[in-house]
């Protein structure tokens, strides 16, 4: 795990030289990588790459970057390919000679051999670039679902890219503007970067599952889906689903330095934690040698979870540490969190991960395996409970219908909601102009708003479809940012074997509808899996929270808190999306009870918006 940036300075004789603006990149990076800096200009080409080291795999010089092979291939690379083991076997049978024991160096090699087919061979989360002197081209990619972080900027002076927009701030040639576009979905819809373009106009993101191509020539750049989800070919049973999330987690287990866990008490993160537990009972695992150690958020509120993560601490042994949260806490560290996701926050829970993080570099862990993305690929969410029940009902199964309608009991979900969305899906199909103004009547912050959020409804009738756009389009990938950039703000790698492991993918991706949701129990194969080695109360857990805090408590206990910044700092918002006379009238109201929980958030994320523009000096919105 690092942070990767490159450059392409396209005018002669600039000042300041491009090699000095790469190293800018490069230090703007520290946090991502602190073990080692590397930068290689090349100025015959106006070029060059820089890379700042988190040294997980082969600690030594050797693993260094950006690396070279041949005098002609140049990687910078962010991530991890924790089949490489098996690629370098293969790699050393067709000829390959490698002088390190990185997975880097696998990564590189396997470009050189296969070209751009080796991203179908890879096991795990990558962004990266390589350059070939020879062709002068840059051949990026991403990883499937956009584990690790890819953003790029291309003007008439410059093209560059960098693990993190901070970063390409540093560009002389460009100067921040807000982009209106996607400040309106964050205010309107709680989304962010939907869009190749996000928050800062003209600084795209490489999306998953893409690979980008730049001559240097002809300073052109195409962008290219690589990845098309697909399913295994052989039914997926409870035992072999059982056995390969066993080999994702063993694989993940490979590093050179110490290793814990995310715990939330949830079905995910206890499923990895006690599978690590499993296999350290019968291997030598090195990122283990100092003992298995779990980390958890934990606060004074219903929505605590200590009581479910307790269960799997008792069951495997691990060493816990608790990260103790509130609502002072939480002011304390809103400003340095919004620098370092380079973007607004949408709500507190960014708070409670970030927290963990902290908490398991204080006890010098490198690494943290999580349960991100256990959700989007076996149905784990009520949103994905609609679209079950169309599938049955559309494809015949109307006695299974009956059957799963009277087991919602079992689920996260309810009878009011499902209902609730199909008439969404109803009035989806109304004209444009009647749905905006249903959305309007049903937003609670829409007198917040000078301008219509609106976006049309996405309807879905297979399930797995439905979870295919969660982990293709922008869902997941939301979730895996906010936790990249959590991780990365403490030098943490943050390994998300739901998210990333090739084989689990394309097993998940088999499951038929009554495999994932069962006798109104969500993520039912990934249950069965565990059943019978997990505790029956959390394989068989009901209730959903997620990664929950208690967003509305805190920000009643702050009030006073928010509604200064927003008196103190509305001035600097000059995005004319916000009725700002509306809002200051009702903040009195808006924090007098938790039944404006809603406002509260529109509140936070406001205030998240300000504090975002002062530090990154923002004075143009378009």
């Amino acid at each position: 795990m690092c942070g990767i940036s490159g450059l392409h300075q396209k005018l002669s004789n600039p000042t300041p030289s491009g090699e000095a603006i790469l190293n800018q990149m490069n230090e703007t990076l520290l946090h991502r990588g602190p073990d080692g800096s590397g930068l290689e200009w090349m100025p015959n080409e106006n070029f060059g790459l820089a890379h700042r080291r988190l040294a997980i795999i082969d600690l030594t010089p050797a693993g260094a970057q950006p690396m070279c092979i041949d005098q002609r291939y140049w990687l910078s690379f962010n991530g991890e390919i924790y089949n490489y083991l098996e690629l370098r076997t293969e790699l050393l049978a067709l000829g390959a000679r490698f002088q390190s024991a990185s997975d880097a160096e696998v990564l590189l090699q396997a470009y050189i051999h296969w070209g751009a087919d080796c991203l179908q061979r890879f096991n795990g989360m990558w962004a990266f670039a390589i350059f070939d002197t020879e062709k002068q081209t840059l051949f990026c990619a991403r990883d499937p679902y956009g584990v690790k972080p890819f953003y790029y900027l291309d003007n008439e002076a410059h093209f560059g890219f960098a693990s993190e927009i901070k970063a390409l701030l540093k560009i002389p040639s460009y100067q921040p503007i807000a982009n209106n576009k996607a400040l309106l979905d964050y205010f309107a819809n709680s989304k962010i970067e939907r869009q190749e373009e996000g928050f800062f106009k003209d600084i795209k993101e490489l999306q998953p599952g893409h690979i980008l191509r730049y001559q240097l020539a002809s300073q052109t750049l195409d962008v290219k889906r690589y990845h098309h989800p697909s399913a295994s070919k052989e039914p997926t049973s409870a035992p072999n689903l059982r056995q390969t999330l066993e080999q994702a987690v063993s694989l993940r287990l490979r590093a050179d330095v110490p290793l814990g866990f995310c715990l939330s008490g949830g079905l995910d993160s206890s499923t990895l934690l006690y599978l690590a537990a499993q296999i350290q009972q019968t291997s030598s695992v090195s990122a283990l040698s100092g003992g298995l150690h779990a980390f958890t958020a934990v606060h004074d509120s219903p929505l605590d979870e200590r009581a479910w993560a307790a269960q799997m601490i008792a069951h495997t042994n691990a060493t816990w540490h608790t990260a103790e949260l509130n609502s002072s806490k939480l002011l304390e560290a809103l400003p340095q969190l919004i620098y370092y996701q380079d973007i607004p926050l949408l709500s507190t829970s960014t708070f409670g991960q970030s927290s963990v993080m902290q908490s398991a570099a204080e006890q010098g862990i490198k690494i943290l395996i999580d349960g991100q993305g256990g959700d989007e690929l076996f149905a784990g969410y009520q949103v994905f409970y609609p679209t079950f029940f169309k599938e049955l009902f559309w494809s015949g199964k109307w006695g299974r219908f009956v059957k799963e309608w009277q087991q919602l009991g079992n689920s996260p979900s309810s009878k009011k909601y499902i209902v609730k969305e199909w008439s969404k899906d109803l009035l989806s199909l109304l004209p444009q102009v009647l749905q905006k103004r249903i959305w309007r009547a049903g937003q609670a912050t829409k007198a917040y708003l000078t301008v219509d959020g609106f976006v049309v409804r996405k309807r879905f009738s297979k399930l797995q479809e439905h979870l295919a756009y969660y982990c293709q389009a922008n869902e997941l990938k939301s979730l895996l940012r906010w936790e990249d950039r959590c991780s990365m703000q403490y030098s943490i790698e943050s390994r998300t074997p739901f998210a990333d492991d090739t084989q689990l993918m394309t097993q998940a991706r088999e499951l038929s509808a009554t495999d994932l949701i069962h006798d109104g129990w969500s993520k039912y194969k990934l249950r069965q899996a565990l059943d019978g080695e997990l505790p029956p109360s959390i394989s068989w857990r009901r209730d959903k929270k997620g990664f929950s805090v208690p967003e509305s408590q805190w920000l009643m206990e702050t009030a006073t808190f928010w509604q200064e910044q927003i008196r103190s700092k509305a001035q600097l918002d000059k995005s004319e999306l916000i009725n700002k006379a509306a809002l200051l009238k009702a903040l009195p109201r808006i924090f007098s009870s938790t039944a404006f929980s809603d406002e509260q958030n529109f509140v936070f994320r406001y205030v998240s918006y300000l504090i975002w523009i002062e530090q990154f000096n923002i004075s143009n919105f378009n």
